[in-house]
């Protein structure tokens, strides 16, 4: 083959020029758009290991606080106030004997006087209520 002897039309010289110039316009535009996304994505990697670091420093402080009031906490407040619930449940406890034996009383009175006046004629079914099976212990 003779390179001399070869004849190339001005038409494809001319497409052969314009798809280079085409291929180097689209690797610039993609070389601008890596480029582009590089820096945002570093500024965006900076704004959020920022925000990172502030939320840990808040969680730190947090916990230096939480450290610090229970270095400050005495063993025997703990144990104050767990005599101070047992007192409070004994008490209760007794409150809740004491409430119990009024409404045995009353169921009891209620039955007596149920009784009474059945035995007297005048009773009715209103009079043989159940009150919580309090009278049934």
């Amino acid at each position: 083959m003779d390179l001399k002897n070869m004849k190339v039309s001005i038409g494809i010289v001319i497409a052969i020029v314009a798809q280079a110039f085409g291929i180097i316009w689209y690797v610039a535009q993609l070389d601008s758009t890596v480029s582009n996304l590089d820096s945002t994505v570093s500024v965006m990697q900076e704004s959020q290991a920022t925000v990172d670091v502030a939320v840990l420093q808040t969680t730190v402080e947090g916990l230096r606080k939480q450290l610090d009031s229970l270095e400050a906490f005495d063993s025997s407040d703990l144990e104050e106030a767990i005599e101070d619930l047992d007192e409070a449940v004994d008490s209760l406890d007794k409150r809740s004997g004491i409430i119990e034996n009024e409404m045995r009383t009353i169921m009891s009175d209620h039955e007596s006087i149920g009784r009474a006046l059945e035995d007297l004629g005048k009773g009715s079914s209103a009079e043989n209520r159940q009150y919580g099976n309090y009278g049934s212990k």
